[in-house]
């Protein structure tokens, strides 16, 4: 059995998956989460994966230790992977991929921004994996004023990132993120991503007979194999998704997420049928050894076997609180962020009517 270990709120991922492509592993593959385990104080035998680091909280961090600590002394020949007090997060990371020059770009804490030296730079969050939440600043008074947007709009400081912009723009002005999995020891090429624009998400993404052939080259020959093992055994990660560019020819990382999300329904997916008829090949050639890679992890232990882990009556009262507490959060986010809307709009009307901004 293989247990994937996710928070309640994250575990769409991997049921996605499991509902598509991944059918097959159904039976192989159980979802537990915090919750759950705290609620039954016990934990089935067999391959471990925890995932979504980024997004534990500190109660959920320590149930996680505790459970690793309760695995590997009922059988130390366990596979776990990403064990969370373990894993380099996005910020750790990038600093270090800096100082022993795999990176060429730096990152910093919003409240360190007048650190920073090199322009442009671009805001982002912390722990989530949705991209850029500003343009591009070139200055540092720019740079101060979209942090007090952003804080304004209900972002908390110690969330906000400032990374330096690493320009990997083509002679055709074209940018490329290619996408590579770990599972366990095997390392799988996923996607390469072609854009014209810098943010390399799948609207506006360039898909044609020429780019679905350098996506299957990719794949099919890994060019950066013995980079990402050295970079995902930095990040001590071995379930999940590297997105990184080429700067010069030389690998850089965006990113490594922990809960990557592996297939779309198709709802949710922004391409079009045509698109998604040529890149029809390109996921034939990945799902099957993606699904490979997790059958080469599960665990030959009983599943039946059940490993007491002792949630303490303060740390579920604390998971309980830190739940509604993220709920409040999110909530207080919202509001905030309608309210800078309105307020915005309010100044902006004010503004034009007073002739200080020009409607041509």
């Amino acid at each position: 059995m293989i247990v994937v270990v996710a928070p309640a709120q994250e575990t769409w991922e991997i049921e996605e998956y499991l509902a598509q492509h991944g059918s097959p592993l159904r039976s192989r593959l159980r979802i537990l989460t915090y919750d759950e385990i705290a609620a039954r104080q016990q934990v089935p035998l067999g391959t471990y994966v925890f995932v979504a680091i980024d997004q534990l909280s500190p109660t959920e961090k320590r149930i996680a230790r505790i459970c690793c600590d309760c695995l590997r002394e009922a059988d130390p020949q366990l596979t776990i992977l990403n064990r969370p007090s373990e894993v380099l997060l996005r910020v750790p990371l990038l600093r270090v991929c800096f100082e022993r020059n795999r990176n060429r770009f730096r990152v910093y804490r919003a409240a360190e921004f007048l650190r920073c030296k090199h322009f442009p730079v671009f805001l982002r969050r912390d722990s989530d994996h949705l991209g850029n939440i500003s343009g591009l600043l070139y200055t540092r008074a720019e740079l101060a004023r979209a942090v007090a947007e952003k804080v304004l709009r209900g972002f908390r400081l110690r969330d906000l990132i400032v990374v330096e912009y690493c320009d990997t723009m083509d002679t055709a002005g074209v940018f490329r993120k290619y996408s590579a999995f770990i599972v366990g020891n095997t390392i799988l090429p996923h996607t390469v991503t072609h854009n014209r624009d810098w943010i390399t998400k799948s609207h506006g993404r360039l898909i044609d007979a020429d780019t679905v052939r350098e996506e299957l080259e990719y794949l099919s020959t890994d060019p950066h194999a013995d980079w990402l093992r050295e970079t995902f055994a930095l990040a001590r990660i071995n379930y999940g998704r590297i997105d990184y560019g080429l700067l010069n020819g030389c690998p850089q990382v965006w990113e490594i997420n922990t809960n990557p999300t592996i297939a779309r329904h198709a709802g949710a997916d922004p391409l079009t049928d045509e698109q998604k008829q040529l890149r029809a090949v390109v996921r034939q050639h990945f799902h099957p050894r993606f699904q490979a890679a997790w059958e080469a992890i599960d665990s030959t232990a009983d599943p039946d076997r059940m490993i007491s882990v002792k949630v303490s009556e303060r740390q579920r009262r604390r998971l309980a609180a830190e739940r509604e507490w993220r709920l409040r959060i999110q909530a207080r986010e919202t509001a905030l962020a309608v309210m800078a809307n309105l307020l915005i709009r309010l100044l902006w009307r004010c503004a034009r009517r007073l002739g200080l901004i020009s409607t041509r």
